[in-house]
């Protein structure tokens, strides 16, 4: 999968396909290519649904789908999934996107986050994923991230519960006004020194630093 454009901006007109958007939020936009799903030769969606949820629980609290302007009656529900879905490479995009939403709630504690996947005629495996954003900063990691965490499951049973560490970070770090480093983080989340400077070498590759005010010394030497 290839993330091609990050924009973060008010996007009115959204709201028709989504009645839960609220008139006073921002919105990421992230516009993504879906390159390398193939089931079966790669995960379906239900097998990564289930491997994130397990990862994520809460992605099991979400709704999916219920305030859309216009419902295609063709969505598919399997019990236990809080996804709908239709059996196609957008799935995947959309996952992405539930998985944006997850992120941003538990990085920065917003108590409601409600998104959408809109596809492209041409081509056929690009989306632009429209989401409810108060940081932007935190709505970049959240794209970078899911969009590492869905692929990464394409050819994978698991992910690993240690992917967690980077978002107990990242939410310890949204909350610090200034530099953080690897002993601050691991007094913190009490953890040892080597899987807080892995968490915070994890969130400088998911660009959680990029252009923002926090930093942290270890690696802005």
């Amino acid at each position: 999968m290839h993330i091609r454009r990050i924009q973060y901006a008010r996007v009115p007109k959204i709201r028709m396909l989504n009645h839960n958007f609220r008139d006073d939020r921002n919105h990421l936009v992230v516009t993504m290519d879906v390159e390398g799903y193939d089931p079966p030769q790669t995960n379906g969606f239900l097998t990564i649904y289930r491997a994130l949820a397990r990862l994520f629980p809460t992605l099991s609290d979400h709704s999916c789908c219920e305030e859309w302007e216009n419902t295609p009656l063709y969505l598919q529900e399997t019990q236990g999934v809080s996804m709908k879905w239709v059996g196609e490479v957008a799935d995947v995009a959309h996952l992405v996107e539930h998985v944006i939403v997850d992120l941003q709630c538990a990085v920065t504690s917003m108590s409601r986050c409600s998104g959408v996947t809109c596809g492209h005629r041409d081509p056929e495996n690009r989306f632009d994923l429209f989401v409810e954003c108060d940081d932007p900063y935190v709505g970049a990691f959240s794209a970078h991230f899911a969009t590492f965490l869905v692929a990464s499951m394409f050819a994978k049973p698991r992910l690993s519960p240690h992917y967690r560490d980077i978002v107990q970070a990242a939410h310890w770090a949204h909350t610090q006004p200034g530099r953080i480093d690897r002993a601050e983080l691991a007094a913190a989340l009490a953890m040892c020194p080597i899987r807080a400077q892995w968490a915070i070498s994890a969130l400088e590759r998911f660009e959680f630093f990029n252009g923002n005010s926090r930093g942290h010394d270890e690696l802005r030497r």
